[in-house]
This record gives structure tokens, sequence and C-alpha cells, in this order.
């Protein structure tokens, strides 16, 4: 299949990398459909999360373990029973981010991480109970908090 995708342009890609998102993201529930495109071919650490669905709308995701080492989302019964997960190994998490002309300006939401089934390729955003996460937790300057 062919995309004209927000960072990347026209390109072709395989409906098995698609992540579904049965609830899409908060504030965003009708779009579902997402296709992962690192940018950066040899790191996950940045991602544009690229809808399908409508190509002008597209997420920059993070892996929030590279700049949260001790970062700590927990899933609930009802996020792994829609998860359709059995094994915690087949979880992924990741953050959107705003990023800013200075990286400094720029934040990450830890509040509400997107978790995906690398197995089953099925994600959902979820909302954690921890009040040391933030909607706008600030990314640290030397790369680690």
């Amino acid at each position: 299949m062919k995309i004209n995708a927000k960072y990347f342009g026209s390109l072709s890609y395989d409906p098995e990398d698609l992540i579904y998102l049965p609830d899409g993201l908060f504030g965003f529930e009708s779009y579902k459909n997402f296709l992962p495109l690192p940018f950066h071919e040899t790191t996950d650490s940045l991602l544009s999360f690229q809808s399908t669905d409508d190509e002008t709308l597209s997420f920059i995701l993070m892996n929030p373990f590279r700049f949260f080492p001790d970062y700590s989302p927990v899933l609930s019964e009802k996020d792994k029973k829609d998860l359709n997960l059995t094994c915690e190994d087949d979880i992924s998490y990741y953050v959107i981010c705003v990023l800013n002309e200075s990286l400094t300006d720029s934040t990450v939401n830890l509040k509400a991480p997107l978790a995906v089934n690398v197995r089953n390729r099925t994600g959902k955003q979820i909302i954690l109970d921890e009040p040391a996460y933030s909607f706008k937790h600030a990314i640290p300057a030397n790369g680690r908090e």
C-alpha cells in the first residue's frame, strides 16, 4: 500500500506493519490505524506515528526509557485484556512528544502513554494513576532524568 506520510513523503508499506488502536488516541478517537516510522533507521527512540486514516495526521512518539530510565507504567487488568496481552514481554510503551526548537522547551506525555502489544500490533493509550507523571513532562537537558 502507499501513503503520503507527513514527514517522509510518498512511501510504500505493508498493512502488517500497522498498529491498530481500537479506541484511537485521546481526542483522536476516530483514527484507528497508524504506521510507526522511525526517524533514524537504527533506533526506535523517536518515531513518526503516521495515521493511515488521515495522511495529514502524525504524532511524534518516543521510547520513554531513553530519557526516563526509571519510568514504570503499570497496566490494569482491563488494559491487559483489551490488548489481549498474555506475556509482559510483548508490551512496548511510547509517549507523545511536543517538540519545540529547543529540546529543553520540549515535553512528553508521561501520564498517558501508548501501550502496544507487539505480538498482535494492537495499542491503547492509557492514563496512569501516578502523580509523578504529568501530561507535559519536561525532557531532561542532559538526556537523562
